[in-house]
């Protein structure tokens, strides 16, 4: 931690008046030798514009206690919490201004469950910075985790001189990201964050942690009113989108969707596998991002435009990953292939094995199925998998899935991942779902990408055997001729990350997961063909930076499933197996 540069001077509890009359503050860092108008950085915060690393809402020393390790941060003390850092900033020709949100600290107002008030405000905070003596008109939001999640709400709105937006790892769907992804409650995760919102607050803040279950429960087709959406299609300002492989609880899904579905012509993803705060203010990042705020914010030609759009970081172990670029998310001439789940000799099989169907049942309470491949190629696995299980709850009407992708070695030793806050014995992905809640959203469902509607409840009947389909979150591995593929399918939290998990399952007595035959139970792995080799190497790689920029549009990606039993579709509504 280190002070300020001399030549940076600091304006504080500037008044930002709103439309109804509420007065936000503002801390404003602009340079001291310099009267020439700048482009705008803006960070509107919930956890205090004048905190500084140790007031932060993460506790560094109870995390590293714990087995998480955040790794090294070099921070000015004036850099609030997951905002840009004004040393690095101001001194290269920008203004940076934080913001108390409404209700937080030294702003005034009542502080809003509601994320789209908060944007409305921060929408606000942006045309007031634009029109100052000291901005030249264009105005960008940068920050991570909820600072980016607001910029997805903010930017959906367009207001009046944002022209870029840097948002690093933000939830851009609360419910399916987060608060209820495959219909599960998520507890730990929620309520730091509730915590962390209730710090500066000058009134009780709402918990949507509290109200989840209730809600998803009483009144699930009212329940993403309570935290909807923002309308992604509506962005189409400039945007660099950061997502990492490691945050796998919380921000993994809705930074990368967030990118895949903004409107905006000019969008570019930055995904790693490493340490979320550290890769953000790291000087690979910053210059990533500085590069990027240069071109759309000061006009530079920087050469900028001619960055392929997607930056892939696939990770071989928990320190060594290669690094190259590519054209489009997902990578258009990825291959999605079925690898069935087999009972004999716990395997995953290229072909289904219609002649041995079978059933394991084992009980939820610590009980784990086990499934693997192992590869005779060095072979990719990059962009979103997705699993189908046939299953059965024996004496439940519902249950509580969580799988996992795990690698090991030739040897047979566990290779393990950064995960959630610097957890370093991290599974390669995840995924969970609760069976009644296994309906299929039929517009936003791919053959890779199940998406469910929790409008739908389907409870089990007795003796029922169900088809679930589970989307495992994106990731890029890469696995070495004779390393294997381990399929994790239990009825807990795999992870023993204490920032992240469901302790709220409803999960009781055995599970039951039939294979073979017509239980066509099958995890759809995204193959990458074999790409020109980049140097590997602890802590970083150089580049690969041959793709054809000029090439016309790229082919939707092969799904292999046109020889499956059961057609994806016909999942949208449930379908009964007795036996």
């Amino acid at each position: 931690m280190y002070g300020l540069p001399d030549d940076v001077v600091v304006e504080r509890d500037v008044p930002v008046r709103l439309g109804d009359g509420t007065v936000l503050r503002a801390d404003v860092y602009r340079r001291a030798d310099s009267d020439e108008p700048c482009p705008v950085l803006v960070a509107v915060t919930p956890y205090g514009k004048d905190t500084g690393v140790d007031g932060y809402p993460v506790d560094f020393d109870a995390l590293a206690e714990s087995g998480n390790y955040v790794g090294a941060l070099e921070l000015s003390e004036c850099t609030s919490f997951e905002a840009p850092d004004p040393a690095y900033w101001v001194p290269r020709g920008y203004v940076l201004v934080v913001v108390d949100m409404r209700g937080y600290f030294s702003s005034g107002g009542r502080p809003r469950l509601m994320l789209g008030r908060a944007a409305l405000d921060c929408a606000a905070v942006v045309e007031w910075a634009g029109g100052q003596p000291w901005s030249n008109g264009k105005v960008g939001l940068a920050g991570a985790d909820y600072l980016a999640t607001l910029q997805w709400y903010t930017a959906a709105l367009n207001p009046p001189y944002l022209a870029a937006i840097a948002p690093w790892e933000g939830v851009s769907d609360p419910c399916r990201d987060i608060l209820t992804h495959g219909g599960l409650p998520e507890t730990r995760y929620s309520e730091f964050w509730h915590g962390a919102l209730s710090r500066g607050a000058r009134c009780a803040v709402s918990s949507l942690t509290r109200l989840t279950p209730w809600m998803l429960r009483r009144f699930p087709a009212a329940f993403r009113h309570i935290a909807p959406a923002p309308r992604l299609e509506d962005i189409t300002v400039p945007a660099l989108v950061g997502a990492s492989w490691s945050d796998q609880g919380p921000r993994t899904r809705g930074s990368v969707e967030g990118f895949r579905r903004i409107g905006s012509q000019h969008k570019w993803l930055y995904t790693h596998g490493r340490k979320m705060w550290q890769t953000f203010y790291s000087s690979d990042a910053l210059d990533v991002q500085r590069r990027f705020f240069d071109r759309f914010l000061k006009d530079e030609d920087n050469g900028f435009d001619a960055t392929p759009r997607v930056r892939i970081e696939t990770r071989h172990d928990l320190r060594t990953y290669s690094e190259r670029f590519e054209a489009e998310w997902p990578l258009p001439d990825t291959r999605y292939v079925p690898f069935y789940l087999d009972h004999e000799g716990s395997e995953l099989t290229p072909t289904l094995p219609e002649e041995r169907r079978s059933r394991r049942t084992f009980p939820v309470a610590g009980d784990e199925l086990h499934f693997t491949h192992t590869f005779a190629e060095d072979t990719e696995i990059t962009g979103h998998a997705a699993l189908r299980l046939w299953v059965q709850a024996k004496d439940a009407n519902d249950m509580d899935l969580f799988v996992g992708l795990a690698k090991r070695d030739a040897h047979g030793r566990d290779v393990w991942f950064e995960g959630h806050s610097g957890y370093e014995k991290a599974y390669a992905a995840h995924g969970w779902v609760r069976v009644s809640r296994r309906a299929l959203d039929p517009e936003a469902s791919t053959a890779y990408r199940p998406v469910h509607d929790l409008t739908k409840y389907w409870p089990l009947l007795p003796e029922q055997i169900v088809p679930v389909d589970i989307e495992i979150m994106p990731h890029s591995t890469f696995f070495e001729a004779g390393s294997t593929l381990v399929l994790v399918v239990a009825g807990h939290d795999l992870d023993e990350n204490p920032g992240v998990g469901h302790d709220r399952t409803i999960n009781q007595g055995f599970h039951i997961v039939h294979t073979g035959g017509c239980f066509d139970s099958h995890l759809l792995l995204p193959v990458v063909p074999e790409r020109t080799p980049a140097p590997e190497g602890t802590g970083g790689a150089a580049a690969d930076t041959t793709a054809d920029r000029s090439a016309p549009p790229a082919p939707e990606p092969v799904v292999e499933r046109v020889d499956l039993p059961i057609a994806w579709g016909a999942l949208v509504r449930p379908q009964r197996v007795r036996l």
